[in-house]
This record gives structure tokens, sequence and C-alpha cells, in this order.
């Protein structure tokens, strides 16, 4: 038996491959579940809604742009939040199995899991309308900024140029403010699932659990979190120049239609850039998963099998 309350950047990756290659095929099924649902909502979400959205932003009309297109991606977003929610309960599960040296089932996982989802529905729902609000507000703020730079600029330039730079460091500190809040969330909040998975935990208990879990493992899971990105990223990256090579968007004419001609010209590059996104996703968020229960077992003090790497 080996004794895993003693984590390890390097034998994290070894044990978590070990067993993520232990038990591939169940955990890419339901990987593939999550990202296909996700990407499959975010492209018809840009199908659906992009020509809205570029028109509400031209127009300053954040009304329409809070009420319409954000409202849609934070209902599709809270939809497929519990997708992953549930998938990744699944392979919470099947990693468990799979580590205590039992066949992977699942039939049995989902079995175990079939009340996930109900009792994370409330921390979900406010994840969601939390994302959609902080987003709505700050939209209509830099969109009412932009329309008083744009009133100022008749009056005076100089003056409308300093609120343009200002207005564009507003935005760069409010983007590093929320990359590093995103960040910080996907660390306190890696073992949510395994907590909701494996400890049963209900509404807010598994977020309380895994907050309290990740105190003096912080950097490792980081650390983690950084590699399997940097990874992903790269992938996603390369994917990104083969789509950008579909289509070179031609000067669209003004107004609604040539909104329209642009979005329509850039929908085959989104599409194949989804794909790629989606195929990556149906690797990683299995395998980032499959990490976090193991980091879980090993921060409350469970053994695994042999089967993990010495």
């Amino acid at each position: 038996m080996v004794a895993v309350n003693r984590l390890e950047f390097s034998r994290l990756f070894g044990d978590t491959s070990a067993l993520y290659r232990r038990c591939f095929r169940p955990l890419l099924s339901l990987g593939a579940v999550s990202a296909v649902v996700a990407g499959g909502t975010g492209l018809a979400l840009v199908w659906l809604f992009a020509t809205p959205l570029l028109t509400a932003l031209v127009s300053f009309n954040p009304a329409g742009l809070a009420s319409g297109a954000l409202l849609a991606t934070g209902a599709a977003g809270l939809a497929s939040m519990l997708v992953t929610v549930q998938c990744g309960a699944m392979v919470a599960q099947v990693a468990v199995q799979v580590a205590d040296g039992r066949r992977a089932d699942l039939r049995a996982a989902l079995r175990e899991t079939t009340t996930v989802v109900p009792r994370l529905l409330l921390p979900c729902l406010v994840l969601s309308a939390g994302t959609w609000l902080v987003v709505a507000v700050g939209l209509t703020v830099v969109l009412n900024a932009l329309r008083t730079v744009g009133m100022s600029a008749r009056a005076d330039r100089t003056a409308a140029i300093s609120g343009i730079l200002a207005l564009m460091g507003g935005v760069a500190l409010a983007g590093a403010a929320a990359v590093a809040v995103t960040w910080w969330l996907r660390v306190k909040l890696f073992l949510l699932l395994p907590a909701a998975s494996l400890e049963r935990l209900p509404g807010f208990a598994p977020v309380k659990r895994s907050w309290q879990l990740t105190r003096g493992i912080a950097g490792t899971v980081f650390g983690a979190l950084v590699v399997v990105g940097l990874a992903e990223g790269a992938v996603v990256g390369l994917g990104g120049q083969v789509a950008s090579v579909l289509v070179t968007p031609s000067l669209a004419a003004g107004g609604i239609g040539g909104l329209v001609t642009l979005v329509s010209q850039l929908m085959p590059a989104i599409t194949v850039a989804t794909a790629i996104s989606t195929a990556v996703a149906t690797f990683t968020l299995p395998f980032l998963t499959v990490m976090s229960t193991l980091v879980h077992r090993a921060v409350t003090g469970y053994r695994l099998t042999p089967l993990m790497s010495a």
C-alpha cells in the first residue's frame, strides 16, 4: 500500500497519468459528453446571438446586451455547468473504483451520483448569476464610458483621447483582476467535485470543504493547473492558426448588413476552432478531475493500491 498524504508535483502527474490510462475509455466518454455539450452550446450561442451582440455593442445598447445575448449565455452556461458537474462526479467515482482495484463501471458511477446535480444546483445558480451580473455591469459601464467619450470628442479632442486612455487602462486592470480571481477560484474549488461526489456533501458544503482542503497545497494545485493549461493552450492555439487559414474576412459594409456578413465570414473558422477546443477538453477535463480525486484522497488520508507510482 502506498500512502499519498504527501503531495509531490511530479508524482501527482505520474499517479494521475497511471490511473487515467487504467480507465481511459470510460473517462474519455464522460469527457466527451461534457466537452461536446459545452462546445455545442457555445457554438449555438454564436450562431444565434453574434449579430445581435455586435449590434448592441455598436449601437451602445447596454439593456439589449444584458437582457439578450448575455442572459442567454448565462442560461446556457448554467446548463453546460450542470452537465459538467454530473460527468465530473462520475469521473471521480470511476477513478476511485479503479484506484481501489475494482472494474470501471459507469452504471455504478451513475447510481452513486444521481443526487449530485440537485445538491449542487444552488451553488451553480449563484455562480452563473454572479458571472452574468459582473459581465453585464462591466459592459454597461464600458459602453456608457465610450458614449461619454464620443460626445466629449466633439468639443475637446485632447480630453477625449485622455478619456480613451483612462478607459483602456481601467479595462486592462479589470481584465487582469478577472483573470486573477478566476484562477484563484479554480485553485480553491479544485476539490469541489470529489468532495461532492465521494463525501456526498449538500449545497455549499462541498465549496467550504474544497476551500479548507486546499489550504497549504494551493501552490501545487496552481502549478498543476498551469501545466495542463499551457499544454491545452498550445494545442488550441495551433488549431486556431489552422482555423484562421480558412477565412480572411473582407471589409464589411456599414450597418446591420455588414455585421451579418462579417459573422457569416467568421463562422467556418469559429466552428473549426470550437471543434478543436472541444476535442482537447475531452481529454483534459477528466484528467484534471482524476487529479483532483487523487489530491482529495491524499489530503483526507486515504491509501491507494500499488496501482499508483511508487
